[in-house]
């Protein structure tokens, strides 16, 4: 699919989709996190199949779809790191239920700290769409660390690289450079295939027709759970 044949949404427009998917139309909130989680393994399966994996969760929506996804390579027996970029008791809601259930999985470990160790991949997962400035303390150490991994590691955003504006692609200071971005449900429009995002992915999240109609867009037909988006 090519970057002018899906609509692109700003991040007030997914914030509007996710309210009427959950409330309107009845989705759960955690079933829509679990989507997330898959197509995020899905990814990491096809472009890292081997080695150890290391997720950095924030506190938001994205932060719940990397931690689904760190459980759901633990349970396929991958060995997974997590490090969340706040102390565990400032998590709520979801990100705190996903962050408990890692508990339950052997093969992943929670740090307060980034491990000295080589990663076949990360999953960026640390702010997202939220972004309000440059990225300051933990979140800053933790991108400059990320890019010193790059050599031989696949880097996986979640929805928008950390420290980059969704709506524009704009840097206000430092940001993740990944090997690819997975956006959720639709691309966003700062984030072009081949620009600050490296290759762009788009993860289906089975959201129905009339949510994309009440935002004024084209009704959208993914081919698969996961599906590139290419330059035109």
């Amino acid at each position: 699919m090519t970057w002018s044949q899906i609509p692109k949404i700003t991040a007030s427009q997914m914030q509007q989709a996710v309210m009427m998917a959950t409330g309107k139309f009845g989705l759960d909130s955690r079933v829509l996190v679990e989507h997330t989680g898959r197509n995020l393994a899905s990814l990491v399966d096809e472009h890292a199949p081997e080695g150890p994996v290391l997720v950095v969760a924030g506190r938001g929506d994205n932060g719940s779809g990397g931690l689904a996804a760190a459980r759901i390579l633990g349970l396929r027996g991958r060995r997974v790191w997590v490090v969340p970029t706040h102390e565990a008791d400032n998590y709520s809601g979801t990100p705190r239920e996903q962050l408990e259930l890692l508990r339950h999985v052997p093969s992943v470990r929670v740090k307060t700290s980034l491990p000295k160790m080589k990663f076949s991949c990360v999953i960026d997962a640390a702010i997202g769409t939220s972004l309000e400035g440059p990225p300051r303390g933990r979140t800053l150490d933790v991108i400059t660390v990320l890019n010193k991994m790059q050599n031989g590691c696949c880097v996986i955003s979640v929805d928008v690289p950390t420290g980059v504006q969704s709506d524009d692609g704009s840097v206000p200071g430092e940001a993740v450079h990944p090997s690819m971005t997975l956006a959720i449900a639709l691309p966003k429009a700062g984030i072009e295939p081949g620009g600050v995002g490296g290759r762009v992915f788009v993860g289906d999240l089975g959201f129905p027709p009339g949510v994309y109609e009440a935002l004024g867009l084209e009704p959208v037909t993914l081919p698969g759970f996961v599906t590139e988006v290419v330059p035109d």
